[in-house]
């Protein structure tokens, strides 16, 4: 993890996390994707697979106020869960 910034979630597809950081880059919370995944393999190997959404330290509980209200409106949380 890069100096200043933690980590807010860990997920399992880089793509989960692009939305999460582009919905929090949409409401001015910088993030960065930070991903162990390998392509060169097809499944993910345990921590390989981990894709973490980090946030700037001083950010981190705007942040989680800003995926809980998230969570909570309908039809946000959607795109995420591909439904």
């Amino acid at each position: 993890m890069a100096d200043g910034w933690e980590i807010l979630e860990v997920l399992g597809t880089e793509e989960e996390a692009e939305v999460i950081c582009g919905y929090l880059e949409s409401q001015g919370v910088p993030c960065q994707v930070e991903s162990m995944h390998s392509h060169e393999f097809p499944v993910n190997v345990s921590a390989l697979g981990n894709v973490r959404v980090e946030v700037p330290t001083d950010r981190v509980d705007e942040a989680r106020r800003l995926l809980a209200e998230r969570e909570r409106t309908p039809g946000l949380a959607d795109d995420v869960e591909g439904s």
